[in-house]
């Protein structure tokens, strides 16, 4: 099996794992109701290219220059490129320059940066990024929709208009607190959604090891890389 086949294989069985958890969930489902995307940090440009003629159509890329070098290789139409790592204001020119979207937006001075770099262009969609953990060693916004709401006022305020929120669940802890995360970030979006007016439809949660727990929490985007890809070069 090439490698193509094999992701559109994995593509094919995320999707009814997908299907599984939001009918266990009371979920409705459909066409849309949840998109994959390919996580392809130190993956080869060629793997890019096997998963996009797989089907996949959003692809996450966790450092700036990394991705930068992909897109050009792959090409900017070929895939919905989105920067899923930190974002440093010193990268800022870049990731606006090739990514369609910044998902990993995790600061204010990051938000001024981003309208600045995106003047007299396009700017990128972007996600806020929440730290529903609280753990130490993730980037984010504090999980309080009051400090959220604020940041959303200020990016209307800079022509940006957030789409929805991410965040990254608890490593190995398990499905409760995993979901519980989850669904505080769904909670969040829900109440900034209400006090700004703002849908922020998407709900980017979950990876390999936790998307099932994300989607039953209402996930929109689940990212995954082992589970789609395989291992890494060099693991």
């Amino acid at each position: 099996m090439d490698l193509s086949c094999a992701i559109r294989s994995n593509l094919e069985r995320a999707m009814e794992a997908v299907a599984s958890a939001r009918a266990a969930a009371g979920l409705p489902d459909g066409p849309g109701a949840v998109s994959v995307m390919a996580v392809t940090k130190n993956h080869p440009p060629y793997v890019v290219l096997a998963a996009v003629e797989a089907g996949i159509r959003l692809v996450g890329e966790n450092r700036v220059s990394e991705g930068g070098r992909k897109i050009a290789a792959v090409g900017r139409d070929r895939a919905e490129f989105h920067l899923i790592g930190p974002l440093h204001r010193g990268e800022v020119r870049q990731a606006v320059r090739d990514f369609h979207w910044i998902d990993s937006v995790a600061g204010a001075g990051i938000v001024a940066e981003i309208a600045r770099r995106s003047a007299g262009r396009i700017a990128p969609g972007i996600l806020l990024e929440v730290n529903t953990s609280g753990e130490p060693s993730k980037h984010g916004f504090a999980p309080d929709a009051g400090e959220l709401e604020k940041v959303v006022i200020e990016c209307r305020s800079s022509g940006l208009e957030p789409a929805g929120l991410l965040t990254v669940g608890p490593l190995a802890v398990g499905e409760r607190a995993s979901r519980s995360a989850f669904a505080l970030l769904r909670s969040i979006r829900d109440e900034v959604g209400a006090r700004t007016g703002l849908p922020l439809r998407e709900l980017s949660m979950g990876m390999s090891d936790d998307f099932i727990w994300a989607v039953m929490e209402g996930a929109t985007t689940v990212r995954l890389g082992r589970f789609l890809l395989g291992e890494r070069p060099g693991r």
